[in-house]
């Protein structure tokens, strides 16, 4: 009986996911990637800023902008240009914004390249030779005996 309860719930549970609409989970994605514009850092459908003078006015613009436009990309664009482009927290692909997609990586593989340079060049070098690793050279042990010698010790 038990389990007989856990199948239906769990079927019931899935009708209701099926009626989920593309829209709006489309407007959820959408909604994740805007900031709202009062200053409150937080993003557009999440902003809890009492009487915030711009979220209610955005919301509503996402919804129609979702209805309006099949690409998602055309939506954040509409949104760059009409709350500025702060306002989109990912960035475009395209343009100057291709950039901030761009320059990160390549950056961080200069970087690693350079660090990868340096450690071969380090490890090629020869290593200091110490006073013990010295062949002994047969002039210059007659000139410590001498010095040893003038000099008493």
């Amino acid at each position: 009986m038990k389990r007989l309860g856990e199948i239906l719930l769990l079927c019931c549970a899935l009708v209701l996911l099926m009626g989920a609409d593309s829209q709006d989970a489309r407007f959820e994605q959408l909604g994740s990637k805007i900031m709202c514009t009062c200053s409150c850092a937080q993003m557009l459908l999440k902003c809890n800023h009492v009487g915030c003078p711009n979220s209610a006015k955005m919301i509503g613009q996402l919804h129609a902008q979702v209805a309006q436009q099949s690409d998602d990309e055309k939506v954040l664009q509409w949104f760059r240009e009409t709350w500025g482009v702060t306002a989109v927290v990912e960035p475009a692909t395209h343009g100057f914004e291709l950039l901030v997609w761009v320059v990160p990586p390549v950056v961080a593989a200069l970087f690693l390249a350079l660090v990868i340079v340096i450690i071969m060049v380090w490890r090629s070098r020869k290593p200091p030779t110490l006073p013990g690793d010295r062949v002994p050279d047969p002039h210059l042990d007659a000139l410590r005996a001498r010095a040893r010698q003038e000099t008493e010790i």
